[in-house]
C-alpha cells in the first residue's frame, strides 16, 4: 500500500476520465492533501488497495475532471453594472463574485476574454499572491478585446481597445500583455458577412503574440473572416458559426482550435422566437448552422473546446449547457465532456496540469449526481467541486 502524506479517496459509482472514451465503474480517485495532486485513478478495489486514506462516499454519482470554459467575460465590458456607486471599484467586486460562482457550475478553469483591461489580470495576481481569503477558479486573462473603429466591440459602453492599422494593433497587443493578459483576444466580424480587420492587421496581431510566446483568440463567425484568421495562423477561432468543412480540415492541419459557443446563439434564437423579435431570423439562422454542421465539423478532427460567452448580468458559467447543446447537435456525451475538459486543457497548454483524471495532474474534480456519460444533462447536478485537491464547493443537501 502506498503512503507518503495524508490521502483522501473519493469513491463513486463511476468516473469519466475526460479522454472521450474511458468510464470506470465503480471508481475511486486518490488525492494527496499535501500536494493537491491526483495519486491514482481506477476501480475502487485498485485504488483502495494502493492507498490508505479517508474515504469520501458519493453514492449514485460520477467523478469527472473540473470543467474548462474557454469563453467567459468575467468583468464583461458589454454588461457593466452601471448602477454601482463605486464605479471601477464595485466592478472589481462583481468580477470576484462571478469568478467564485463558477465553482457552483462545476467549472474549475476559465479563459476570460474581452474584459476590462487589467481587471481580471489583477484578480489573478491577487489569487497567486495569497491576498484572497477564498479560492477562485484558475483564470487565464485575455485583457480587453481589440477591435477596429466601428467594428464589433466598439459599440459597447466602454468600447474595446480600438486599433486601426498593423502597428496600432501591435501596440494594443503589447499594452494588454503589459497589463497582465496571458492570451490576446481580437474581434473581426459581427453578424454581417463582411471582414473588419484587414489581413495585414490580423497577420500583425498573430506575429506580435507568437513572437512574445503568447496565443491569440479571434471572434470570427463568417466564412470570409474565418479564412482570414486561418491564413493568419491564429490559435483559436471563437464562434465560427458558418465555418465550412474545408476550413475545419485546414484548421486541424494548422493546429487551430475551435470554440463554437453554440449555446449563446441557440439561447438567443429561442428567446427571439418566443418574443417575436425582429432579429429572430438572424439568431435562428445561426442556431441552425450549429445544429446542421457541428457533427460534420467535429468529424474533421479539428480540436473543439467549450465556451459559453457569458457576461456579468445574472452571471453563471453554465458550461454544462454548452455541452448539452453539443450533444443535441450530434456529439456523444463522452465527446462533449472531452471538449469541456481534456480539449480545453490542451488548447490552454495545461494538459500536463488539468483536464483529465490522471495520476500526477492537479486534483481539479467535479462530482455530479447521475451518469453524464449517458445523460449529459446530469452535469448540472453538481454535488462537490475540488480545485488543486481542496473541496471548494459542496451542494446543500
Amino acid at each position: 500500500m502506498e503512503t507518503g502524506g495524508k490521502v483522501r479517496i473519493l469513491c463513486a459509482d463511476r468516473a469519466v476520465t475526460g479522454d472521450g472514451s474511458t468510464v470506470i465503474s465503480p471508481a475511486a480517485v486518490a488525492i494527496s492533501e499535501s500536494t493537491g495532486a491526483i495519486l491514482g485513478v481506477g476501480s475502487r478495489e485498485q485504488v483502495c488497495s494502493r492507498f490508505h486514506g479517508e474515504a469520501v462516499e458519493f453514492d449514485g454519482c460520477t467523478i469527472l475532471p473540473g470543467l474548462i470554459d474557454l469563453h467567459v467575460h468575467l468583468s464583461g465590458w458589454d454588461h457593466r453594472p452601471f448602477g454601482y456607486a463605486g464605479g471601477d471599484f464595485s466592478h472589481a467586486y462583481v468580477t470576484l463574485r462571478n469568478a467564485r460562482k463558477a465553482f457552483r457550475m462545476g467549472v474549475t478553469t476559465i479563459r476570460s476574454v474581452a474584459d476590462k483591461n487589467g481587471l481580471v489580470a489583477s484578480l489573478v495576481w491577487a489569487d497567486e499572491n495569497g491576498i484572497l481569503d477564498e479560492p477562485i477558479p484558475r483564470i487565464i486573462p485575455c485583457g480587453n478585446g481589440i477591435c477596429m473603429t466601428g467594428g464589433h466591440g466598439s459599440e459597447f459602453p466602454e468600447g474595446g481597445d480600438i486599433a486601426d492599422g498593423p502597428w496600432e494593433v501591435r501596440r494594443r497587443v503589447r499594452k494588454n500583455l503589459q497589463d497582465g493578459a496571458q492570451w490576446i483576444k481580437l474581434l473581426t466580424s459581427k453578424r454581417e458577412f463582411i471582414p473588419e480587420f484587414t489581413q495585414e492587421e490580423l497577420d500583425a496581431a498573430v506575429d506580435e503574440c507568437h513572437r512574445r510566446n503568447r496565443k491569440i483568440a479571434v471572434h470570427s463567425g463568417v466564412p470570409v473572416t474565418i479564412q482570414m484568421c486561418i491564413d493568419a495562423g491564429v490559435d483559436t477561432i471563437e464562434h465560427g458559426t458558418y465555418m465550412s468543412v474545408e476550413q475545419a480540415e485546414e484548421m486541424k492541419r494548422k493546429g487551430i482550435a475551435w470554440v463554437p459557443t453554440a449555446m449563446v446563439y441557440s439561447e438567443h434564437a429561442k428567446q427571439a422566437e418566443e418574443a417575436h423579435r425582429k432579429d429572430a431570423a438572424v439568431w435562428v439562422k445561426a442556431r441552425d448552422a450549429y445544429r446542421d454542421n457541428l457533427r460534420k465539423l467535429y468529424d474533421t478532427g479539428v480540436l473543439v473546446g467549450a465556451g459559453t460567452d457569458v457576461s456579468v448580468d445574472e452571471f453563471n458559467v453554465i458550461t454544462y449547457r454548452e455541452l448539452e447543446y453539443m450533444v443535441e447537435y450530434g456529439l456523444t456525451p463522452l465527446e462533449a465532456i472531452q471538449a469541456g475538459t481534456q480539449n480545453g486543457a490542451k488548447i490552454l497548454d495545461l494538459q500536463d496540469v488539468t483536464g483529465t483524471l490522471a495520476e500526477g495532474l492537479e486534483a481539479d474534480l467535479l462530482v455530479v449526481s447521475g451518469n453524464p456519460a449517458e445523460q449529459i444533462g446530469d452535469l448540472k447536478n453538481v454535488k462537490s467541486v475540488w480545485k488543486h485537491g481542496v473541496n471548494v464547493y459542496t451542494a446543500c443537501q
